[in-house]
C-alpha cells in the first residue's frame, strides 16, 4: 500500500521500475534532440490544409495543438485551486505570454544561452512564489512531491495533444512512425519540465502511456466539484482568446480543432459566448506588435536582465537568496520573490522601489497595535533582531509571538485588510534596519500580483496552521456529528487557506467563485463569527477564536 508520504507522486500511477530520474543531457545532445524533433514536427504539420490556412505559418497549428494540453490540465482540481487561489487567472495575455517563452524558448534557443537561462531563473521563481516548488542552490527548485504527477501530467497534457494533432495531420499515434516521434517528444518536454523542477520521468513510451491512462482515469472517478469545474471554465474564457491568437485561429477554430472533445465539451459548453471570445482576440492581436518565434522572446529576455542589475532589485534577490537558505522562514523567501516579480513585471513602467535607513531606540516600535499600517516593510538588514507583541482581552500584558530576524517581510497582512495591526513589532535595543519600503500606492499595484496574492495567501496559511490539524479534525467531527452546512463550509475554506489544493470546495457558502483570497479570509472570518455567535463545543469554540485572532 502506498504510504501518504507518497501521495501525488508517480509512485501512485507507475510501478517503481517504470520511473526513472529525468537523464542529465549534455548541452550537444540537446541540441541535436530537440532540432531533430523540431524538424520532423515540422514536417508533419506541413500540410495541404496548414498551408492553405496558414501560408508559411502552418507550424502555428502544432502550436495551438500544444495549448490544447493547458487546457486539458484544467480537469486537475489542484491546478484549478491552485491557480484561483494565488489568482493566476488575473493578467492572463501576460502569462500565457510568459508560459509560451518558457517552452518555445527551450525548444528553439540553445539551453547554455544567457536567454534562456534567464527565462528559466523567472519561470522558477514563479513557481516557488506560487508554492508548488522548493527553491535549490544556482536558483534551480524541485517540485514538492505532492505535486510531482499533477505538475508531470502539464507535461504529459502537451505531448498527447500535439500527438493528437499529428494523428490529424495523417500521422496514427500507434503507427511504427507516430512512436518513432512520440518518443523524442516526450524526451524533449520532460525535459523542458525538468528545468523548472520536475526531477522523474515515465522510464519509456509504454510507461508514458500507462500514466497517462492512469491519471486520466482518476480524472473521471474522481471529477472536479461543480465550483472548481466554473473556476476552470472561467480561467479558460480568460485565456482562450490569447492562445487562438498564437495558433493563428479564430477562437471558435482553435477550439473545434485543437482541444480534444471531452476538454471542450468540459470547458466551453455555451457555444454562444465564443463570438464575445473571438472579439478579444481580435484586440489581442491588435494590441501587439509582430515579432518572429524567437526574436520577442529575446528582447523580453534582455529587457528584464536590465531588471534585475537595477539596485533595488539586486538588493531583494540577496534577501532572497538569504531566506531561501533559511529553511525555516520560507515564507519570507515567497513574499520576496513575489516583489522582486512585480518589480520585473512592471519594468521601467514603474520607479525603483525605495530604499531607507530606520533607526530604532530601545522600545521604539515600528508598527503598534491597533494603530493604521500605512507602509509594508521588507527588512534587509538589522543590528539586533525584531520582537512581535500582541495583547489580547484575555491578558493585557503584551505578549511575545515571535522573533524576527532579517531577512523578513512586515506589514503585509495589515496593508491588505486595511484595518488597524493586530501586533506591536518593537526593537529591545538600539537598532538601525535596512528596509525596502512599500508605500500604499506601490502595494495597491503590487497587490493585483498573482504571485503576491499567492504569497499572502502563504503567511495567512501559516498563521492558521500553527493549529490546523486539531482544528480541521475538530471542524471535520462537528460538522459531521451535527450535519450543520456552515461548519462543513468553514472546515473546507479552513483547508483550502492552510494550502489543500486537493479540498473540493463543494460545501462552501456565501462565497462567489471568483473571490480573492482576501474575500476568502473574509468569509472565514464571517462564517467563524456566526458560527460561534450560534453556539459551538467549547474547544472547538477557543481554537475558532484563537484563527480568527490569528489571521488578523
Amino acid at each position: 500500500m502506498l504510504s501518504p508520504a507518497r501521495r501525488g507522486t508517480f509512485d501512485e500511477y507507475l510501478a517503481a521500475d517504470e520511473i526513472v530520474s529525468i537523464p542529465a543531457v549534455a548541452e550537444h545532445d540537446w541540441n541535436a534532440i530537440r532540432r531533430q524533433a523540431a524538424w520532423k514536427l515540422t514536417w508533419q504539420f506541413c500540410t495541404f490544409r496548414n498551408l492553405l490556412v496558414h501560408g508559411v505559418r502552418f507550424t502555428s497549428d502544432a502550436m495551438g495543438f500544444a495549448w490544447g494540453g493547458i487546457y486539458r490540465t484544467l480537469f486537475v482540481s489542484a491546478i484549478v485551486t491552485t491557480s484561483y487561489r494565488n489568482e493566476g487567472h488575473f493578467r492572463s495575455g501576460e502569462r500565457i505570454k510568459g508560459t509560451n517563452d518558457f517552452f518555445v524558448g527551450n525548444f528553439a534557443l540553445p539551453r547554455a544561452g544567457a536567454d534562456v537561462r534567464e527565462i528559466v531563473r523567472l519561470v522558477n521563481l514563479r513557481h516557488h512564489v506560487a508554492g508548488v516548488c522548493k527553491p535549490e542552490e544556482d536558483d534551480r527548485v524541485r517540485v514538492i512531491d505532492a505535486y510531482e504527477a499533477e505538475f508531470a501530467y502539464v507535461a504529459t497534457s502537451f505531448i498527447e495533444s500535439i500527438r493528437r494533432g499529428l494523428e490529424l495531420c495523417g500521422l496514427p499515434p500507434g503507427s511504427r512512425k507516430g512512436r518513432d516521434l512520440a518518443w523524442p517528444i516526450c524526451v524533449v518536454l520532460y525535459q523542458v519540465a525538468g528545468f523548472a523542477g520536475l526531477t522523474r520521468m515515465p522510464r519509456d513510451l509504454d510507461a508514458h502511456e500507462r500514466f497517462r491512462d492512469a491519471f486520466d482515469r482518476r480524472l473521471r472517478e474522481r471529477p472536479p466539484s461543480s465550483r472548481v469545474r466554473r473556476m476552470a471554465q472561467e480561467i479558460a474564457r480568460r485565456i482562450v482568446p490569447v492562445t487562438a491568437s498564437y495558433a493563428d485561429e479564430t477562437v471558435p477554430r482553435h477550439i473545434a480543432r485543437h482541444i480534444d472533445p471531452e476538454t471542450r465539451e468540459y470547458l466551453f459548453p455555451d457555444s454562444t459566448i465564443l463570438g464575445e471570445l473571438d472579439t478579444q482576440r481580435i484586440e489581442w492581436n491588435r494590441r501587439q506588435a509582430p515579432e518572429g518565434r524567437t526574436s520577442g522572446i529575446k528582447s523580453r529576455s534582455e529587457e528584464r536582465q536590465t531588471i534585475w542589475q537595477r539596485s533595488d532589485v539586486a538588493a531583494l534577490d540577496k534577501a532572497y537568496h538569504e531566506a531561501v537558505m533559511a529553511v525555516d522562514d520560507a515564507v519570507s523567501s515567497r513574499l520576496i520573490g513575489a516583489i522582486m516579480l512585480h518589480a520585473l513585471d512592471s519594468g521601467a513602467s514603474m520607479p525603483p522601489l525605495e530604499r531607507r535607513s530606520i533607526d530604532l531606540a530601545a522600545g521604539e516600535p515600528l508598527i503598534q497595535q491597533g494603530e493604521s499600517v500605512g507602509e509594508m516593510y521588507v527588512v534587509l538588514s538589522a543590528k539586533a533582531p525584531l520582537v512581535v507583541l500582541q495583547t489580547t482581552e484575555a491578558a493585557a500584558e503584551p505578549r511575545l509571538v515571535a522573533t524576527l530576524r532579517p531577512p523578513t517581510v512586515l506589514g503585509e497582512i495589515g496593508m491588505w485588510r486595511g484595518q488597524p495591526a493586530v501586533a506591536t513589532v518593537v526593537s529591545r535595543e538600539p537598532n538601525r534596519l535596512d528596509v525596502i519600503v512599500i508605500d500604499r500606492a506601490r502595494f495597491e499595484s503590487l497587490k493585483q500580483e498573482s504571485g503576491f496574492r499567492a504569497a499572502t495567501a502563504a503567511e495567512v496559511q501559516r498563521r492558521l496552521a500553527l493549529n490546523s490539524a486539531l482544528v480541521g479534525t475538530l471542524l471535520d467531527d462537528t460538522a459531521a456529528r451535527t450535519g450543520d452546512p456552515r461548519l462543513a463550509s468553514i472546515a473546507q475554506l479552513f483547508r483550502f487557506l492552510t494550502g489543500d489544493s486537493h479540498v473540493s470546495l463543494d460545501a462552501v457558502i456565501d462565497l462567489p467563485d471568483e473571490a480573492t483570497p482576501a474575500e476568502c479570509v473574509e468569509a472565514l472570518r464571517r462564517q467563524v463569527d456566526d458560527a460561534i455567535e450560534a453556539g459551538l463545543p467549547a474547544d472547538l469554540e477557543r481554537y475558532l477564536k484563537n484563527v480568527v485572532t490569528t489571521i488578523g
